[in-house]
């Protein structure tokens, strides 16, 4: 049987059909236990017939909140047999992430279980009987450990519909029907549920197994979560699609990844990039271990080349990069297993079989190969649309069946894709275009580092500065100086960042995937860094000069800023640091350059006691942000790392610990300071008003 024989196919004829093929090979293996193909075949069909007897109908949604165990597979297959449409929940959401999730999907039933002692005291079964008041359509919450006491809540135990052996209507669903609705995260950070048939399923993960060249003799780890589109297809999918053995891993954890490959003999090994990370680094990994890899799949993330390089040498196999999405089934492009070391390390590789690609620039025109635009693919991988949501669908789905991506990309003339970037993460500094995501990567392959992420901060004269936000490892000595040095040596002129800032933890959304809440974060390091201390009626011949008044050069005024209060401050502050001075600050003359030069300079923010008026008023025209605060200038010294929340007016002195109270920024000031001036916001207000 060939792999186009899969090619239009549901997920339940995909499983009869390999346990006709395969009836005696093992299909999944947990611990000491297996189940054979027709084993999975007859618990499927099984756990179908007991759905429907519920009085679930095709069509019906069913929630799935489990680990990734073999009931999760069984429950996806009879699912499919049953023609419901599987909801997939990632058993790492708390209660209002998955309930996101299930109001709009309105499911009848929900499997869930309960293990809180594996998931810090997080009981998802009491979580899914406490959903119930706000899930009108939950009928049925169904558990893979139901105890006695939890059936007096009318829980349904899962083994109890297993032995329902009754005939099972004929299936009804077709390739083209919706198979499952699993959730991704648009732009404005509500999750939306993409509806993936079961052709464009089950012919992915085909592609797929392709491209790694499965066969039977194979055998799978379960690292990536069923319930994502990675796990679900490109695992789960792909394996059945082989006639391959998968090992299920309900708790992914780098040392028992290692051990099963050793002793469960993995030949394919997929995985997100940290996971490669966090496996070549563990102290229990020996390249002996790994001699029976053969090839895998990572993806999930930007893949850096040299942990691509390093995973393939040190583990000594073929591993494949991947491009998808979870509106794509999700696999998009892969690398082929002949690749040569630069296809195989520094792209994505080459779009699957019957998937269009293009990129096209802010017009949505096409471009040529070899320039850089927005990623567009069409295929019989792209979902339907989002569920229940037609304005979310439209916006990321043409008319003509183009899926349009957000990601930046150029493909080269001999076909191998490469990702650049975000569409709306690009960070444009003096000229060049910088993609965060790549600064990313080769900052957390830094040692001592645990996380990172970049977010580009207004700059009047570079247009944007490069912000490193960087969480060290606990035990960690990591400075500022070896942060900097690392990324003079990895990372172009143009891309090394501007300021390292180093965090606790970053702020992720609770509803996005654990993704950095960027925005919030770039406020954050909006107005972060040093203060310099002036004293007293500092006027505006001190701030700049009249002698160098005969310009209106932004660059060449803030080459003598503060330049008679310090001759040294230009060479000595950094940009991003503050000045934090007495009363009467801006006092004298009306000179209107004088809060333009501070800001040329980089100062991102002025704290003083009092203000002169007009200075006021001529700060605010251009945007430079100043506050008011006599508390803070008396407790700040010259030197300590400041921080201010424009929203809140809190002044942070994190060398101290010291907090302070300033008058928050109304928000049309803050509009102001974010567009630049009055004049732009005025224009923008302009704009919004004519529509």
């Amino acid at each position: 049987m060939t792999y186009e024989h899969f090619h239009n196919m549901t997920i339940g004829e995909l499983l009869s059909a390999q346990a006709t093929r395969f009836a005696n090979q093992i299909f999944l293996r947990l611990d000491k236990e297996r189940w054979s193909y027709a084993d999975v075949e007859l618990k499927a069909s099984s756990l179908a017939a007991g759905l429907r007897g519920l009085g679930l109908l095709p069509g019906d949604r069913i929630g799935v909140t489990l680990p990734s165990t073999p009931a999760y597979v069984i429950t996806i297959f009879a699912a499919a047999k049953a023609g419901l449409i599987l909801v997939p929940i990632n058993v790492r959401r708390d209660r209002t992430d998955a309930l996101a999730r299930l109001a709009k999907t309105k499911p009848q039933a929900l499997i869930t279980f309960s293990d809180p002692k594996q998931f810090n005291g997080l009981d998802h079964l009491e979580m899914a009987l406490g959903l119930r008041e706000n899930l009108p359509e939950l009928r049925f919450v169904i558990s893979t450990s139901a105890s006695k006491a939890q059936k007096k809540d009318g829980v349904i135990s899962w083994d109890s519909l297993l032995k329902d052996t009754a005939p099972l209507a004929p299936a009804i669903a077709k390739p083209q029907d919706a198979a499952a609705i699993i959730h991704s995260l648009g732009s404005s950070g509500d999750p939306r549920g993409a509806i993936l048939t079961h052709g464009g399923l089950v012919h992915n993960a085909a592609a797929i197994a392709s491209r790694m060249d499965c066969t039977a003799e194979d055998v799978f780890l379960g690292t990536i979560p069923f319930s994502n589109a990675f796990g679900f297809t490109a695992i789960t999918l792909a394996c059945a699609v082989a006639g391959a053995q998968l090992v299920c891993m309900p708790h992914y954890h780098p040392s028992e990844a290692l051990r099963l490959v050793k002793e469960a003999g993995v030949t394919v090994l997929s995985g997100v990039p940290t996971m490669f990370a966090l496996e070549l680094n563990h102290p229990d990994f020996n390249t002996a271990a790994c001699a029976t890899l053969r090839t895998g799949i990572m993806a999930g993330a930007p893949c850096p080349p040299e942990l691509v390089m390093r995973a393939r040498e040190k583990m000594d196999f073929k591993l494949l990069i991947g491009y998808g999405l979870t509106e794509a089934s999700p696999a998009v492009t892969m690398t082929q297993l002949d690749d040569g070391p630069i296809t195989a390390t520094e792209s994505v590789g080459i779009p699957l079989e019957d998937i269009e690609l293009k990129v096209v620039n802010a017009d949505d025109v096409s471009l040529p190969y070899g320039e850089e635009g927005e990623l567009c693919l069409r295929g019989y991988n792209v979902m339907t649309g989002y569920w229940e949501n037609p304005e979310a669908t439209a916006q990321v789905l043409d008319k003509e069946g183009w899926l349009h991506t957000g990601d930046l990309a150029v493909i080269d003339a001999d076909g191998p894709v490469r990702i650049v970037g975000r569409k709306h993460e690009v960070i444009i500094r003096g000229g060049f275009k910088i993609y965060p995501g790549s600064i990313e990567m080769i900052l957390r392959l830094l040692p001592g580092v645990k996380d990172a992420a970049v977010v580009g901060v207004p700059d009047l004269i570079f247009g944007e500065l490069i912000y490193a936000c960087i969480v060290p490892d606990e035990h960690s000595k990591l400075t500022v100086e070896e942060t900097l040095a690392y990324a003079e040596s990895h990372l172009p002129n143009y891309a090394r960042p501007d300021r390292v800032l180093f965090f606790d933890l970053l702020p992720r959304h609770t509803q996005r995937g654990g993704l950095v809440q960027k925005n919030y974060l770039r406020e954050r390091v909006r107005i972060h860094g040093h203060a310099w201390k002036f004293g007293r009626n500092v006027d505006t011949d001190a701030i700049i000069p009249a002698r160098h008044c005969n310009t209106a050069d932004p660059r060449e005024l803030s080459l003598h800023c503060m330049e008679d209060a310090d001759a040294d401050f230009v060479k000595k502050m950094k940009r991003g640091d503050l000045i934090v001075a007495d009363s009467n600050f801006g006092c004298g003359s009306s000179r209107e350059v004088a809060p333009l030069t501070i800001k040329a300079a980089g100062v991102s923010a002025v704290i003083a006691k009092s203000y002169a008026r007009i200075f006021f008023r001529n700060a605010i025209n251009i945007g430079l942000p100043i506050l008011e605060c006599p508390q803070a200038v008396d407790g700040i010294n010259e030197g300590d790392e400041i921080e201010v929340e424009p929203a809140t007016g809190i002044i942070r002195n994190l060398t101290t610990g010291t907090q302070y109270q300033a008058v928050p920024f109304p928000n049309f000031l803050r509009r102001i300071i974010e567009v630049g001036g009055l004049l732009a916001y005025a224009e923008e207000r302009l704009a919004e008003k004519l529509g």
